[in-house]
């Protein structure tokens, strides 16, 4: 892969990343979870699934951070990150497209990401 679909890929996942953040911070000074984050609602406590959705955000950042500047744990923080990304949009994608099928794009498109990325990575130690 050359070094600019490296850095494309790695892009990419910081801008993942910084949505993810911006998005649940949206829904929650828009008052989301009014009830409050430990009140449990659909099968699950909110704050469980914000805990998931920031670790995510947080690790994916800084392994694509890290492999863009060629740490050496960058890769492997970033594997890490995108199979969260991968579930992630999986486990999301079935509420939006019944809710909103315009918020399913982003959700196809990185798992369009990792289907490129993951292998590539799998394959190569370093090559930033």
């Amino acid at each position: 892969m050359s070094f600019m679909a490296i850095r494309l890929i790695a892009a990419f996942l910081v801008l993942a990343g910084i949505a993810v953040f911006a998005i649940w911070g949206m829904n929650l000074a828009g008052g989301a979870f009014a009830n409050g984050l430990f009140v449990y609602r659909e099968g699950n406590y909110p704050i469980l699934h914000l805990a998931a959705e920031f670790l995510m955000a947080g690790i994916t950042l800084a392994g694509a951070i890290g492999w863009w500047a060629g740490i050496r744990w960058g890769r492997g923080l970033t594997l890490f990150g995108l199979g969260m990304f991968v579930y992630s949009s999986i486990n999301s994608l079935g509420w939006a497209l019944y809710n909103n099928p315009l918020v399913a794009i982003p959700m196809i498109l990185t798992l369009s990401v990792a289907a490129f990325a993951v292998p590539y990575l799998m394959r190569h130690e370093r090559d930033v």
